[in-house]
């Protein structure tokens, strides 16, 4: 364990103060810095109105700025993991030395989450400490615990995509193939999939939406009072949602979003299940809501992505420790 550990400190050591570790901070400190600007733009333009829940918008800008930074910072981290070191030849010195394969990996793994942690704990704390001084809001307690929690998920998050890129780094020979596939699986993950599922769901449950723009409102502009077509597009935009759910699922970007839901719901305004748009939403009041009901919400969602990292770690492990190394 000692030597884990001393590998770990080492690897974090090399990440912190690597160009491409402070590249990435400094670029996301930018985009945050936006991003608050854009919500303090905001409040301005609305008289001074105050967005809904604990810093409004911000809370919102956080889960978007995380839903990016965080597979980002993940592949980045881990895409040369074992193929960097092996084109390097520096792996090969150190197992020359009397250090086990299964201390190099656990090391790296160690490093690594120390590393993802330093950086997001940042990044947020620019994200809710600029939010707190352009807003003028101090967040409560419960505020300060949910938004933690938060954090913690997306380390989970951000692993995730360590793990993916570190498992391909032990299988590919070159960090090019490793990066390359890394960044194809981002993106279909985050914006292929979602495109495939909306289209699948459209073809599935086909919409007329000249038909709901035709369909007028009673005497009062009161929606709820619906009649039975408004009723049946409701019902459709509904299954077309479950559709969509049903195959984002499949990728990591959405039980984030999900834990995001359940955990910072009451300050974004994606609070329970968002269900289609306009007339198809649902929303669930989660403002009191205990923490401990979002998180038992939230669990299948914490579970997957528990599981993907695992698998990847664990296959890394098992394929490092077997692999001939030249």
């Amino acid at each position: 364990m000692a030597n884990a550990l001393t590998v770990a400190s080492k690897e974090f050591s090399d990440i912190v103060k690597g160009k491409r570790f402070i590249a990435l901070l400094t670029i996301f400190a930018l985009v945050i810095a936006v991003a608050l600007v854009s919500v303090y733009l905001n409040v301005i333009q609305t008289s001074g109105a105050m967005p809904r829940g604990f810093l409004g918008l911000a809370a919102s800008t956080l889960v978007t700025t995380m839903s990016y930074f965080a597979p980002i910072m993940g592949i980045a981290l881990g895409f040369d993991t074992i193929s960097g070191e092996r084109e390097k030849g520096t792996l090969k010195t150190v197992l020359a030395q009397p250090v086990y394969r299964d201390t190099v990996i656990n090391g790296k793994f160690l490093g690594a989450l120390l590393s993802v942690t330093l950086a997001i704990f940042t990044a947020s704390l620019i994200n809710i400490g600029g939010s707190i001084i352009a807003l003028g809001i101090t967040p409560t307690g419960a505020d300060i615990i949910r938004i933690i929690i938060f954090i913690l998920f997306t380390i989970l998050f951000t692993m995730t995509f360590y793990g993916i890129a570190a498992f391909l780094s032990t299988a590919t020979k070159r960090t090019t193939q490793s990066i390359i596939i890394s960044v194809v699986l981002w993106a279909t993950f985050t914006f292929i999939i979602p495109i495939i599922a909306s289209l699948i769901a459209s073809a599935i449950i086909p919409i007329n939406f000249q038909f709901a723009r035709n369909i007028t409102r009673p005497p009062g502009g009161n929606i709820t009072a619906i009649s039975p077509e408004m009723q049946q597009l409701q019902q459709k935009m509904r299954e077309q949602a479950s559709i969509i759910s049903a195959i984002e699922s499949l990728t990591p970007n959405y039980h984030f979003t999900r834990i995001a839901q359940y955990i910072l719901g009451v300050y974004t305004g994606i609070s329970g299940t968002s269900i289609g748009g306009g007339l198809g939403r649902e929303q669930v009041d989660v403002a009191s809501t205990p923490i401990m009901q979002s998180l038992i919400s939230a669990w299948p969602n914490i579970l997957v992505l528990g599981v993907i990292m695992a698998i990847t770690f664990i296959a890394s492990y098992i394929l490092f420790t077997r692999q001939e190394i030249r």
